[in-house]
């Protein structure tokens, strides 16, 4: 036996073996009324009234879709004496008392009531009846219609609307008492459920409440309950797991009502309300001497568990009206524990979302701060590059001075060598004058970067003849080509060969180009072309078959400092600032450089520009 401890489990009066029930083991619920549609549900939904039945104390089994589509209230929430919650006050004891009979065979009736609309007025309906048993000596079922009079109709007179009416008596006989009585119980049933609805909406905070609330409202609601126990389904063991129990206080301290697990799952398995009850309790109410279970269960919900209720002294205290009523308690419980898990499943998503919204807001300062942070260093690394054009252009500067005395000593030493140097002493001044040259060399290109990247030069535009600048600078090399034994040529394809330019700058790109062609070519030749693209853009290319570059270097041979060789015993010297200087001075003058190469079949490089240019600063 399972005693029960802090709303875990309880306990029953059968045997281990009748206890342990699964779910799976269950047969499947039987289909419950208005939960499926039938053949005669879709003949009866195309009747243009409201099409129902009851039994014949007035307790609702069916109500076609009409219903709904005229109250706006479910057809499942009409039930058992729910229906009367629309009927007009006044209205409600003529509806019941209309269909008690006791003439045979039962005869049809017609009465006109008030139907609460969707709209939440009143609306003069005529309702009409007729037993669904003819052939029996008293009405077990009634099934009819509610349908809208004709608007003329609305508001009769009143001895009119008197001649619809079951004909009233001003003293009640003994068949009326027990009409009125039925009458009574009705409305105080529909008090009891909506006296239970209203608690149930007080409890509403969170699932364990809500619980709490319905095993007491249910206590509260039927006057024969002594206790009331909430069993949901336990998804996890597939069983039902007690999960509050009402009226405690009937009961002595440490004492738990009993109920048995039968009635329960009886209950649960066909989703039909069961009644139990005995000759007597067991003196102390804990066994009860009446016991009811119902289904919860809704439409949207489907079947969650059972609610049961018990009287350990009085088995007349629960009786079938009981049964009806806790059936009907059982729906609204199902809908009331619905909303709430809906409810708190949304506000666990709110809850998430607030985390999610809280993380986004934190990732998103991070960012901000991040790029703050970027910003800053981006300033300092400009900085810091502007310092470094300033430093390299001062140390230039400053190189440049003592190296251009120590190259004009050596030619002038290397002049008079016949008469103060021996032929040893003239071969060691020209290697300082060879070296000093070279060195000059690093330093210019060092100094014409730092004013590129100060942008402290401008253009200096000019009128000159390109065919002429080409063949100067070709000459300048030749000597060094022929030493090489490397050919040398010239083509230039110029209608007009005046351009507009900075003279010095454009020279001093075809330098660059020229001196790294003869540099790196040991045999074949050196070819310079100059032509028009149209009449306002000119290309020159430089094209030898000198050593090559890598496929994997092309992409950079134009950043500063890049040479293909980057060890301190490479074969070509230099900064590797000789193509960035290019690639800077070909961008001011509008321009744009491209290179091709193969290693050991040579380089070409395209340089292509207006042929006017138009006076600018040149910035960084």
């Amino acid at each position: 036996m399972t005693q029960y401890h802090g709303n875990k489990s309880f306990q029953s009066e059968f045997s281990d073996s009748e206890i342990l029930h699964k779910v799976s083991e269950i047969t499947s619920p039987q289909p419950q009324v208005c939960e499926c549609e039938t053949q005669d549900d879709r003949l009866w939904s195309a009747i243009p009234h409201i099409v129902w039945k009851t039994k014949a104390d007035g307790w609702a089994t069916y109500f076609c879709q009409g219903w709904e589509e005229y109250t706006g209230v479910p057809a499942a929430a009409a039930l058992g004496f729910g229906y009367l919650a629309q009927i007009h006050p006044e209205d409600r004891p003529r509806l019941l008392g209309s269909s008690h009979s006791s003439k045979f065979p039962p005869p049809s009736y017609e009465i006109l009531f008030r139907l609460r609309t969707r709209e939440g007025t009143y609306r003069w309906n005529r309702a009409r009846a007729t037993p669904a048993n003819l052939d029996s000596q008293e009405v077990l079922e009634w099934v009819g219609t509610y349908s809208e009079i004709d608007p003329i109709q609305k508001t009769p007179a009143e001895p009119e609307f008197l001649s619809h009416q079951v004909p009233l008596e001003d003293n009640f006989t003994a068949k009326n008492l027990c009409e009125a009585r039925t009458v009574w119980d009705a409305e105080h049933e529909l008090h009891a459920i909506d006296r239970f609805t209203n608690l149930l909406s007080q409890r509403a905070g969170s699932l364990g409440k809500l619980l709490q609330g319905i095993a007491d409202a249910t206590v509260e609601a039927i006057a024969g309950a002594e206790f009331c126990l909430v069993a949901l389904l336990d998804y996890d063991c597939s069983g039902l797991k007690l999960s509050a129990v009402g009226g405690t206080e009937n009961f002595g301290e440490g004492k738990t009502p009993h109920v048995q697990n039968k009635l329960l799952w009886k209950a649960f398995a066909t989703g039909e309300s069961v009644l139990l009850q005995s000759e007597c309790g067991d003196g102390d109410g804990l066994l009860p001497a009446a016991a009811c279970a119902a289904a919860i269960e809704s439409e949207p919900s489907g079947r969650l568990g059972v609610l049961a209720i018990g009287n350990g002294k009085d088995c007349g205290a629960i009786d079938t009206h009981t049964q009806q009523l806790l059936a009907v308690m059982g729906k609204q419980a199902a809908i009331a524990i619905n909303n709430t898990l809906a409810i708190e499943k949304l506000k666990k998503q709110e809850q998430l979302l607030d985390l999610q919204n809280e993380l986004l807001i934190r990732q998103q300062e991070e960012l901000e701060n991040q790029g703050r942070r970027i910003q800053q260093q981006k300033l300092q690394l400009l900085e810091a590059a502007k310092l470094k054009s300033q430093f390299l252009g001062i140390m230039s500067h400053e190189l440049r001075t003592p190296m251009n005395s120590i190259i004009g000593f050596s030619q002038l030493l290397l002049r008079q060598h016949k008469q103060l140097l021996t032929p040893q002493q003239t071969e060691m001044v020209g290697r300082i004058l060879h070296n000093g040259k070279n060195l000059l060399l690093l330093i210019n290109d060092i100094l014409d970067l730092s004013k590129i990247e100060s942008g402290g030069t401008e253009l200096k535009i000019e009128k000159f003849h390109l065919g002429h600048l080409v063949m100067d600078v070709a000459r300048e090399f030749g000597n060094q080509a022929t030493d090489k034994n490397v050919a040398m040529s010239v083509s230039v394809c110029l209608q007009d060969q005046l351009i507009v330019n900075d003279k010095l700058r454009l020279r001093q790109i075809l330098v660059n180009l020229v001196s790294n062609a003869v540099k790196f070519t040991h045999e074949g030749s050196i070819y310079i072309e100059v032509r028009e693209l149209n009449c306002d853009r000119l290309m020159i290319t430089v094209r030898d078959t000198g050593i090559g570059i890598c496929e994997q270097d092309i992409p950079h041979i134009f950043d500063k400092f890049h040479q293909g060789d980057q060890s301190t015993t490479r074969k070509y010297p230099g900064t590797g600032l000789g193509l960035a200087i290019c690639a800077s001075l070909v961008k001011r003058i509008d321009g744009t450089i491209t290179a091709e190469s193969q290693p050991k079949k040579g380089s070409t490089f395209r340089i292509q520009f207006p042929r006017k240019v138009y006076p600018k600063k040149l910035t960084g």
